[in-house]
């Protein structure tokens, strides 16, 4: 008999919650949960004797701080950075056009902008990294020129600087040479089947101050629209300081991303996928005291990212302190991705992150954006359930009490007493 609940990095119960979604099926499970609620570490939410008769929000959120004349009002769900070359064009395609379809955005990721990422009109957030990819020059530098080009299209709404990413802090990226094809090499300003290296580190800043010259550099190239960061938390204290940069230079990016250490990747560096960086529950609940300390917590929206597939994922990440969520693997599942983890290998068996093109052509663009589609109004329509049960009328009655979590044998917590701010003690 199948276990439901061991498979890793995601297990069976995860994945059908996606898979029952995207296709607009029966979303009923029978019998009982098989998650075991005597765990330690077990989660749950607490529900109302007396559920909401109804729930109104339109679960969107508005990015741009004072500083920014071009806010962007955006899904509280959208599909996290997956670059062109990591993922097939079909792929792209498909997550291009279920965005539009359900009116999230599409992250780009960080292997340039290219046509099919324009294809279904889908509202696009640009991120580049360390490499420039699409925004370089010959020497791998920053081209403002190239970024302006990028950044002022219709369809770019957000811009993001890929500082870190969660599986892979602080280490770089490579793309295999075997799927550096004449297409990639052509968005990414590379030669063509060279192995692709991503530094650990960027060349137009070294530190706070000179990332927020870069920032205000960027917002005036794309012509006022939101630019945020993109990051792992590592060194708390460098976080803070940060942070505390901001607010000394009354600046700030418009927006922060922060991809927790589960966060996936097609490939990674041994040490940095298993044990680097912060998990995203204790990220966004440290983050969101920090900017709540330098006043900043207005002014900068948190995007949350690390293994966020159901409501109830979402709903954590609020009530720690999240304004919106990203989700990649969760809408892979959506695309039919089967956890091969073949990512890296140029061999996916569902035609996802590879480019061979018999393997790219198994996924039909048409069908497949509709089921992108579906995952993301189902969980939607989930969440707004889920806020109806707890006795929730909208986001403003979100709250970390609402979330209690097994310690031991014979004792629970409330997410409230177990992550406390500094200034709420």
């Amino acid at each position: 008999m199948l276990n439901r609940t061991e498979g890793l990095p995601f297990n069976w119960i995860q994945k059908e919650i996606v898979y029952k979604r995207a296709e607009d099926a029966n979303k009923s499970q029978p019998f009982g949960t098989q998650i075991p609620y005597d765990t330690v570490g077990r989660e749950w939410f607490t529900h109302s004797t007396y559920p909401s008769k109804q729930t109104n929000d339109d679960f969107r959120v508005l990015i741009g701080s004072s500083h920014c004349s071009k806010p962007y009002s955006a899904s509280i769900l959208n599909l996290a950075g997956m670059s062109f070359g990591s993922i097939s064009k079909n792929a792209t395609l498909a997550f291009n056009g279920g965005a539009k379809i359900a009116g999230f955005a599409q992250n780009t990721g960080e292997g340039g902008f290219t046509p099919y990422h324009q294809e279904y009109g889908a509202d696009i957030i640009f991120q580049f990294g360390t490499g420039y990819f699409g925004c370089r020059d010959a020497e791998g530098n920053f081209d403002a020129k190239k970024f302006a080009d990028i950044a002022t299209n219709d369809v770019v709404k957000m811009i993001e600087i890929k500082i870190s990413q969660g599986a892979k802090p602080g280490f770089g990226a490579i793309l295999p040479a075997k799927k550096n094809t004449k297409e990639i090499a052509k968005f990414r300003d590379v030669e063509q089947g060279t192995e692709i290296h991503s530094p650990a580190f960027h060349s137009a800043f070294d530190n706070d101050v000179e990332m927020l010259r870069f920032i205000r550099k960027l917002r005036k190239l794309s012509k006022g629209k939101p630019v945020g960061i993109k990051l792992c938390i590592g060194q708390q204290d460098e976080f803070e300081r940060m942070i505390k940069t901001f607010a000394e230079n009354q600046n700030c990016p418009d927006f922060i991303a922060i991809d927790g250490a589960e966060g996936g990747s097609g490939a990674a560096h041994m040490e940095s996928l298993h044990w680097a960086g912060m998990p995203i529950i204790e990220a966004v609940h440290f983050a969101n005291g920090i900017l709540k300390k330098y006043g900043l917590r207005d002014e900068i929206k948190v995007m949350a990212a690390g293994k966020i597939i159901s409501a109830f994922d979402i709903y954590r990440m609020l009530a720690l302190g999240a304004d919106t969520c990203y989700s990649a693997r969760g809408m892979m599942f959506a695309l039919g991705c089967v956890q091969s983890l073949k990512c890296n290998l140029d061999t996916c068996p569902t035609g996802i992150t590879t480019m061979v093109p018999s393997r790219v052509a198994s996924i039909v663009v048409e069908d497949k954006k509709t089921k992108v589609a579906n995952y993301h109004k189902n969980t939607m329509k989930a969440l707004k359930e889920l806020l109806g049960s707890m006795g929730i009328e909208n986001r403003k009655g979100i709250h970390r009490k609402f979330i209690v979590r097994r310690i031991n044998e014979t004792e629970t917590k409330t997410y409230d007493e177990i992550f406390i701010n500094p200034s709420e003690e």
